[in-house]
């Protein structure tokens, strides 16, 4: 898979009717274009120690373009954690395939923190905006496939903003925080998806419950 080019897509987006932007994505893209493979892409991906998501989107996906959809697949290994993020441009709506999921979201400040068990067969719903996440609550890998209601939903993890802000603004907003400790606090964070929680870290063997004491020893001096 390779992303198309801006201008191409550009070009797609301004058809005149549905029949132009087939015949042109049938023309500059390929005689697949309307078929996305999420077990196999090589572009949307996002590989971390909790697993893998995928997201299909106007620019990967071109055939999305006008039709105001896209779909995000994660394949989250055990108490793996799709990072708290937002959507700035749609609203989504999530299926559990596989598995069970704690899923929580924050719509704006002075609402209410919003929490549910969803297990397979299940779904939930995010609105737009919403800061929201998912754990794998299980020692088996799980699945879950969320819709949105924009071709180009955009995607913000929250802890991606702290490298992109001036230190000196995050410094200050965590508590004026030391330099060393913020320049520490960077280089610690991780790539989406994550491991969680240490309760299932611990419950699943993949963390030993020495090793959380020591941490919080660590923390408290």
């Amino acid at each position: 898979d390779v992303e198309p080019q801006l201008k191409t897509l550009e070009d797609l987006k301004v058809s005149v009717t549905e029949l132009t932007l087939e015949e042109k994505l049938a023309h500059n893209i390929t005689s697949n274009s309307y078929v996305f493979d999420f077990d196999n892409a090589t572009v949307g991906v996002s590989t971390g120690k909790g697993g893998r998501t995928v997201a299909a989107n106007a620019r990967n996906f071109p055939a999305l373009i006008n039709h105001g959809v896209a779909m995000t697949v994660g394949y989250i290994g055990p108490c793996g954690l799709n990072l708290p993020h937002f959507h700035p441009r749609a609203s989504g709506i999530l299926y559990v395939v596989h598995g069970k999921f704690e899923i929580g979201f924050y719509q704006e400040n002075s609402a209410k923190f919003i929490t549910n068990i969803v297990k397979k067969g299940q779904a939930t719903v995010f609105p737009k905006g919403a800061v929201h996440y998912e754990q794998n609550l299980g020692c088996e890998p799980a699945q879950f496939v969320a819709a949105y209601n924009n071709e180009d939903p955009g995607t913000l993890t929250v802890i991606n903003s702290l490298k992109q802000v001036s230190a000196n603004i995050v410094s200050a907003s965590l508590g004026d925080i030391p330099d060393n400790e913020f320049e520490a606090l960077l280089k610690r964070l991780p790539v989406n998806p994550a491991l969680g929680v240490d309760e299932c870290l611990i419950r699943c063997g993949l963390k030993s419950a020495g090793r959380k004491k020591s941490v919080a020893r660590s923390v408290k001096k």
